[in-house]
This record gives structure tokens, C-alpha cells and sequence, in this order.
């Protein structure tokens, strides 16, 4: 059997000729609409191994306890054990999202392991290059009541592939997601809005998915497990996954496991503390699960920013919890005080996004160490470190693509921005400002990825904390017709380019991705657009477990276009209900 290549440059891979071609099987999600039973509930035989196992290689398959679907287009709850488990989508099931529930123990799982969760392919997808991602979700009692509105926020993201019509099976590498004994949930899902495949559902066989841990012997065979979660779901800064171990890990287990008694096996001590019971924010604003939301309300007008957002949050019926705000020049230090205050309200929790654009010098004189802005920057972490220990986000020059002047000497080449990106980031550091949280953030325009010097802006994952996107409805084209799926990961025909979000999955996956901006243009031409967006992005957002904030922008006047959510009430009603969608709450802490 062959193990899973890597494509070239890509932290993806590919399930293409592991096991050999599985027999054609039905599609058989009849299930879906008639049928349904109870669910499978957690009296589930856990498979151990014997004693003998704590001295050798220990390499272990895990059933899953629970395995179903949900899907957009479906109201009824998920369906018991079906015979296959979509992802993607389709025109009968919308978006489809495989849901997968383990339960482990100490008996199977050492503290030192990898794990693997291995997906037996029933349908493949009929294109080329379909992208499917893992993440965390929080278990539940039973997978039975889960519908595609109420299925569990999505934690982080392990691992993502690529697969195509020859996959057979495929293989996520989610080392690190089994922290501590207990119940552990898993999401698959797609971010291709027009790829649709059918994984092999459990069988009575016992063929279909399974969990592989390949375990190290503890030195201290009576050592306990770890029961503490990572402090942050994106706890590995390295953007390198896992060593595969040297066992092969194509073979069966080393060891036959035997029957366990019954129940999962869960031990009485050393419970699995679930950080996914509750979203909440950690090291770098980072959600355990869901995503955040924020505004930047009354932009390119008069009034006070901050009253408008104020005003936006009464609107919208929700409070929001980043407040977006420009900063321009070297003339005031940041957060001001009204930035202060609102990030320091104690009824209604909130964090900042400062969009500092520095003036008076290129990128290339600021990352040489120009006098005047070193001069601020001093005077801005001393301001900063006396007045405002809370994490805020921060980005230099947000949008630099249209700012770029690729000539030789210019100080404004691409490069130069990474340099002076690099300076600002490095720079604060070392003055002790250790609680800004430096965001990198695009424009969505597709003409400037098409550029040959666009990789040339990244700065580095050493000093990017997130990855964020400006993107728009019609921003691109007006004919009515873009939604959420086109704002946040727009491609174009013609071009490699696989949109912003596959490219953030395939070349910064461990950084969480944030719509920095992002807005739905009102036409007088398409009235109902704005509501039919806001509508559509509370299920697309099942395509995307790595979105992790998307912050509004809200403008009368924004290059002559509105993007007021209060135009109509049937578009400030949906926007609403999409301020209401589980998958925004999230606790900021």
C-alpha cells in the first residue's frame, strides 16, 4: 500500500492508492428522510488491549462509538448509522458535513502517541483535487438530535487533503487531538462549494472508520495521562505536522485488541477536561471553538466612530466582539481612550482590531529604521504598556496590494512591505508589547494574486498571528448573484489561484483565517441580495471550521456603494439571524 503523498509545496495530501479500490457501493441516504432510529447512545464496547501491550508498540484501531451526517437542505435530525457518510456539496443534501464521536482510554492511548483517522472512501469525487479538512467539535450525548444548525461549533483544524477520483481511502493526521482520556468529536467537511463525495459509514463488518493511535510505551507504565488541554487550539507555531512514527502505520495494529468490558472504558480518574464544552478565546484571541464577530460601523463618515458601533450593535440585537478601527499617521498613540473604554466594558466583552497605516515614510525606510517612526513606535509601546494589557489585534498597511510599486529602489515593493511588516512586528516586541496580536490582512481583489510578486508579501509566520481577507459582495462583478462562498474563497478561471481560503488551508495551515472586512453592497437593481447573503452565510459557513472572525464593514458611502445592514427589514432580519447562529458563540475571555 502507498503511503499519502505530499503535493509539492503543499501541506496537503493526497489519499490517491491506499488500499486497494473498494467495491462500488449504493447510495444509500434514503436513510436520511425515513428511518430514522434513536441514535447511537455511548453503551458502546471500547476495544483494549492486554497487559502485555505496556511493553511494546502499540498501535490500536478505534471504532468510532458514533458515526452520521448532517446537511443544509435537511431539516431532520441527523440519521442513525447510515451506510454512508457524505461531505460536500449537492444539490439534494446542500452542504453534507460527516460527524465522527471516539471514546479512549489509558488501555489504548499513551500520552506519547499519533493518531490517524482513516476514512474509507464509498463515492469518490468525480474532480479533480477536492479539499477536505478535520476538525474538533464538542461531543454530544447523541449524534441522533444533531440537524446542520445545531451541529457543535468547529474547533481547530487538524489536518487537510486533497482527493480526487482515484482516492480510496483517506488518511487525516490529527496527532495532538486526543489530549486526555475520554469523548472525542470530529467534523469533516469541504470548502469546495461544487465537489460532493460519499465516505464508508460503520458496518457490521466493522469496515469503515476508524481512529489509529501508534502509542510509545510510558518509561513509567503507571504514569497518569495528561488530563489539561492545550492552552490554545492552535498550539503547534511550527506549521509542520507531525513525524510520522517509524512503525508502519499502512499495517494492521501490532497488537489484536481484545473485547473490553462493557461500556466505553472510560477510566474513573483522569476524565477528559473538554475545552470544547464552552467556546472561548485563548492565546491569541484564538477561539477553542466558533468564531468571533465585530464591525467597523460608520465608516467614510462624520460621525464618531465609536457611536456608531455602538449604535451597529443596537441594530443587529447582538453585541459585537471586535471593534475595528483605522489608525492613520504617527500623530496619536493607540488605543485612544474611547478605544479603551469600549474594550474594557464589563458587561459586554469586547477587543479591539487597530488598522495602523504608518504616513511620512516607505516600507522600505521604516524597515531600514527611519528616525521619525522609530521615534513613534517607542512612544507608542510606552503608551501601550502603561495603558492597555488586554490582546488586541493589530495590522501595518492593511490592503497593501494596491500600494505595491514593483520597481527597483521604490522603498514600496512587495518585499519591502514584508520587511517594514517584520520591523513594526519585531520592534514592538522587544519594547514589551507582548499583547498585540499581529494580523496580516489581503485585499480580496483577484487581480493582484495573479501578480508575480504577491507571495513576496507575507512576512512570515513568526510575526503573523492570523491571516486576514477584505472581501465584498459584488465587489467583483454586479449581476446579483456573489454570496458568502464567493467573498471569502473566490477563484477565477484561467488561474492556479484556488481562492483565499484553500490557499490559507494549503500554505499557512495553522493559522486561523479572519474576514477583516467584509460587506454586501446594497442594489437598487437586486434588493433582496443583501438578505439572500446574509441568509446563505449562516450554512455556508459549514464549509469553513478555519474561520475563526468575520468583522463587518458598514458604510454608506464606501467607493460610492452602501453596505448599511438596516436598508430593508427583511435584510436587517436575516443579518440578525446570522448574528444568532451557534457558531458564533464564543466567550471572549
Amino acid at each position: 500500500m502507498n503511503e499519502p503523498t505530499r503535493q509539492p509545496g503543499l501541506p496537503l495530501r493526497t489519499g490517491r492508492g491506499i488500499v486497494t479500490l473498494m467495491a462500488a457501493l449504493p447510495l444509500v441516504l434514503a436513510g436520511f428522510v425515513i428511518g430514522y432510529g434513536t441514535g447511537v447512545d455511548r453503551a458502546h464496547t471500547t476495544e483494549t488491549v492486554p497487559e502485555s501491550w505496556r511493553g511494546g508498540e502499540g498501535t490500536v484501531d478505534h471504532s468510532p462509538v458514533a458515526a452520521t451526517f448532517t446537511a443544509t437542505s435537511v431539516s431532520e435530525p441527523a440519521p442513525d448509522a447510515p451506510t454512508v457518510l457524505p461531505v460536500g456539496q449537492s444539490d439534494d443534501l446542500g452542504i453534507s458535513v460527516t460527524h465522527l464521536q471516539f471514546g479512549l482510554d489509558e488501555s489504548t492511548v499513551r500520552p506519547d502517541h499519533t493518531a490517524e483517522l482513516r476514512m474509507p472512501v464509498a463515492l469518490p469525487p468525480d474532480s479533480e483535487g477536492m479539499m477536505l479538512e478535520v476538525s474538533s467539535v464538542r461531543p454530544v450525548d447523541c449524534l441522533c438530535s444533531l440537524t446542520a444548525e445545531s451541529a457543535p461549533p468547529y474547533g481547530r483544524v487538524w489536518d487537510a487533503v486533497l482527493v480526487d477520483s482515484t482516492t480510496t481511502e483517506i488518511v487525516f493526521d490529527i496527532s495532538g487531538a486526543i489530549d486526555a482520556p475520554g469523548y472525542h468529536g470530529f467534523a469533516i467537511t469541504s470548502p469546495d462549494n461544487d465537489s460532493y463525495l460519499e465516505l464508508q459509514g460503520t458496518t457490521e463488518e466493522g469496515s469503515g472508520p476508524r481512529l489509529r493511535t501508534i502509542s510509545t510505551p510510558a518509561a513509567d507504565p503507571s504514569a497518569s495521562p495528561p488530563t489539561d488541554p492545550p492552552a490554545s487550539p492552535y498550539a503547534d507555531p511550527t506549521g509542520e505536522p507531525t513525524p510520522v512514527p517509524t512503525t508502519d502505520s499502512t499495517s494492521g495494529p501490532t497488537s489484536e485488541p481484545t473485547a473490553g468490558p462493557a461500556g466505553p472504558g472510560i477510566p474513573e480518574a483522569g476524565q477528559a477536561q473538554d475545552n470544547l464544552n464552552t467556546c472561548t478565546t485563548g492565546d491569541k484571541l484564538i477561539p477553542t471553538c466558533g468564531a468571533l464577530v465585530g464591525a467597523a460601523a460608520g465608516a467614510h463618515t462624520s460621525r464618531p466612530k465609536e457611536q456608531a458601533f455602538l449604535e451597529f450593535e443596537q441594530t443587529v440585537e447582538r453585541t459585537q466582539q471586535i471593534y475595528h478601527a483605522y489608525q492613520r499617521g504617527q500623530g496619536q498613540v493607540f488605543p485612544t481612550p474611547e478605544q479603551i473604554a469600549l474594550a474594557s466594558d464589563p458587561v459586554h466583552p469586547r477587543t479591539l482590531f487597530i488598522n495602523w497605516k504608518p504616513r511620512g515614510a516607505t516600507w522600505g525606510e521604516i524597515a531600514a529604521g527611519d528616525g521619525d517612526t522609530d521615534a513613534y513606535l517607542d512612544q507608542l509601546a510606552a503608551h501601550i504598556n502603561a495603558n492597555f494589557d488586554a490582546e488586541f489585534f493589530l495590522t501595518v498597511h492593511h490592503e497593501p496590494e494596491n500600494d505595491v510599486i514593483q520597481k527597483a529602489g521604490s522603498g514600496m515593493e512587495a518585499s519591502d512591505y514584508a520587511a517594514m511588516f517584520r520591523y513594526v512586528t519585531e520592534y514592538l516586541r522587544e519594547a514589551g508589547v507582548d499583547n498585540a496580536v499581529m494580523v496580516m490582512n489581503y485585499m480580496g481583489y483577484l487581480k493582484w494574486v495573479e501578480k508575480p510578486w504577491h507571495d513576496q508579501l507575507y512576512p512570515g509566520d513568526d510575526v503573523v498571528d492570523w491571516i486576514g481577507l477584505s472581501g465584498y459582495g459584488q465587489s467583483l462583478a454586479d449581476d446579483g448573484y456573489s454570496d458568502f462562498t464567493e467573498i471569502i474563497d473566490q477563484t477565477t478561471d484561467g488561474t492556479a489561484w484556488p481562492g483565499f481560503y484553500h490557499w490559507v488551508g494549503q500554505t499557512h495551515p495553522t493559522k486561523p483565517m479572519m474576514l477583516a472586512e467584509w460587506g454586501v453592497f446594497h442594489e437598487s437593481k437586486y434588493p433582496g441580495h443583501q438578505a439572500a447573503v446574509f441568509k446563505a452565510a449562516k450554512y455556508q459557513l459549514a464549509h469553513y471550521p478555519r474561520l475563526k472572525a468575520i468583522v463587518y464593514f458598514e458604510s454608506p458611502n464606501a467607493e460610492g456603494r452602501n453596505s448599511e445592514v438596516h436598508l430593508h427589514q427583511d435584510t436587517l432580519d436575516a443579518y440578525r439571524d446570522l448574528m444568532r447562529s451557534q457558531a458564533f458563540a464564543v466567550t471572549l475571555e
